[in-house]
C-alpha cells in the first residue's frame, strides 16, 4: 500500500506543478497589462500558493531523485546515506523558505 501512495503523491505533485506553472506564466508573463484582474495576480502571489507549489516541487523532485538512486545504487549503506542526504536537503529547502 505504501508504494501505491507514494506513486499517487508523485502524480498529484506533478499535476499541481503543471497547473501552478500554467497559472504563474499566464498571470505573470502572458497576461499583458491589465487583461487579467488583480484577483488572479493576487492568487498566484499568495503564501498558500507558494507553499503548495514549493512543497509539490520538493516532493516531486526529491522523490524522483530517490527513484533514480534506488535503480542505480546497489549498496544498502550507500542507499541509506543518499536517502538521509535527500531528506536533509529537502527539509533544509523547506525550512529556508519558511524562515524567509
Amino acid at each position: 500500500m505504501k508504494g501505491i501512495l507514494t506513486w499517487l503523491f508523485q502524480r498529484i505533485a506533478g499535476v499541481i506543478l503543471i497547473s501552478g506553472l500554467a497559472a504563474h506564466f499566464t498571470v505573470m508573463h502572458f497576461s499583458g497589462s491589465g487583461r487579467l484582474g488583480g484577483f488572479s495576480a493576487e492568487l498566484v502571489s499568495t503564501p498558500c500558493f507558494n507553499a503548495v507549489f514549493l512543497a509539490s516541487a520538493i516532493y516531486h523532485g526529491f522523490y524522483g531523485l530517490w527513484g533514480i538512486a534506488v535503480e542505480y545504487i546497489q549498496s544498502k549503506n550507500l542507499l541509506k546515506t543518499v536517502q538521509a542526504l535527500l531528506f536533509s536537503i529537502s527539509a533544509l529547502l523547506l525550512t529556508a523558505w519558511l524562515a524567509a
